[in-house]
Parts: structure tokens; sequence; C-alpha cells
């Protein structure tokens, strides 16, 4: 509890919101994994796992939350067991299922999450498709990837405080430059391989960053994206997103 004196003086409530937090994790390779690992032990205590993939002998050289025992079993029924194996008392909903319209979450999610964390790097158009679903329900949401010596994490976007997704990226790509965005637009693909160590710092910082939004409603990446260059070590913030959109009641 002392830890949680960093995001506010009243840790016993904090403590609460954790305990008491519901959280949906779309995607649970090296990052989603991670990330529930992390939150489990921070204490949060309901969690809605959304996955349609099995563990492979190639996942194990970074998803560390499953191990030889589990391949060939669903990511779903392999991270509900390693979360009970640290938390006797945590809860899991395991949903196997590919996420790529906003009804699948409308059938996967409940609609009252605290939060909604999208892992998963396939479709491209899944952060949208997730902030459609999002907007509607008023369920705030979060993101991480990996890419090729970078590391992204966030934004945290809360609809009923005016965040969206759509103005996140035009801002963010406003400020892009004509070679960047053509690069962008041309590298939709998700990076042909992935590290171990990369995954596990993004998930943590992400983690860190969620835990502190729900015991405070703030954290650093609430509305910006935060950038690891791994071979500098240097952490970058993109400018606050200003929404024009009406927040959701």
């Amino acid at each position: 509890m002392d830890y949680l004196g960093l995001f506010t003086p009243d840790t016993g409530a904090a403590q609460h919101r954790l305990i008491t937090a519901r959280i949906g994790v779309i995607g649970l390779g090296g990052l989603g994994g991670i990330v529930a690992q992390h939150l489990a032990a921070a204490g949060v205590g309901r969690f809605w796992l959304v996955d349609d993939d099995r563990v492979a002998p190639h996942n194990l050289n970074r998803q560390f939350t499953y191990t030889r025992s589990d391949l060939g079993r669903p990511k779903t029924e392999a991270l509900a067991d390693y979360l009970a194996s640290i938390r006797t008392d945590v809860e899991t909903t395991g949903v196997r299922r590919r996420i790529t319209v906003a009804g699948d979450l409308a059938a996967a999610l409940p609609d009252d999450l605290d939060l909604v964390v999208v892992a998963a790097d396939t479709p491209p158009e899944l952060p949208a498709v997730v902030a459609e679903w999002a907007a509607g329900t008023g369920t705030p949401t979060t993101i991480g990837a990996v890419g090729v010596g970078v590391g992204l994490w966030g934004p945290v976007l809360d609809p009923a405080g005016g965040g969206c997704w759509t103005c996140f990226e035009r801002d963010r790509r406003g400020g892009l430059t004509d070679r960047e965005r053509d690069v962008e637009d041309r590298s939709t693909a998700p990076a042909p391989f992935s590290f171990g160590p990369a995954n596990t710092v993004v998930a943590a910082m992400l983690a860190h960053d969620i835990v502190e939004f729900l015991c405070s409603g703030t954290c650093p990446t609430l509305g910006r994206r935060a950038a690891l260059d791994f071979t500098r070590q240097q952490i970058t913030h993109s400018e606050e997103s200003t929404c024009t959109c009406p927040t959701t009641s």
C-alpha cells in the first residue's frame, strides 16, 4: 500500500479500487499476458481475457506466463490458470474470439468495465474498433505495442472525460512529417519478430500507468502516448490530445 501513496494519499481507497477493478485484456501474448500478470499481482480482482489463439512453441521466448506444459492450450485457459496460481482470489472470464468489429466486443465484454487494454497487433484497425465500442459504453481504454527498436504504450482514453481515439490520432498524425506519414501508412503489418525484454519493459510500464489511473483517475499517458527508444533508452511523450467530441455522460 505504501507504493500506492505515489498516486494518491488515500491508499486504502486506492487498494479498494484495485481489488474491485474489472479489466478487459484483448490479446494475451507478450504484452497482454505480462500486463495481466502485473495487474493481478497489484491487486486487480477481475479479468476478461480475450484471444482466439493457442500457446505455440515460438511464443515461449517472450510470453512468460506460459510454459511447455501449456502448448496447444487456448491462451485464455492457460493465462487464467497462471493468474490463479499467483492470486487464488482472482476471477477470470475467458473469451475465445478474434475481435474485428465493434459487435464482437459487444458480444465478448460487459459494458461496465473499468478499463480495456488493447494488446493485440492485429487487425491493424483494432484500436479504432475498440474505440468505437468504448465510446458507446463510456469505457476507458489503453493500448501497448512493440515495434523494431521502439515500444509504445498509451494513450489512456476516458470517454467520460472527453478522450477519444479519433481526436488522438488526428492530433498525433498532424504532428508527423509527410515522410513519416508515408512510412507509417506503408508499415501496417506487425513486426516480423519480437524480443522478450522489449515486450516485458513495455508491458510493465503500461501496467504501471493502468494502476495509477485506476487509483487516481490520471497517469502520465492519459491522453498521451509514451515511446521508448530501446537503443537510446529514452522515453518521450506525445502532446496531450485536445478532444473536441461530446463527452459521454
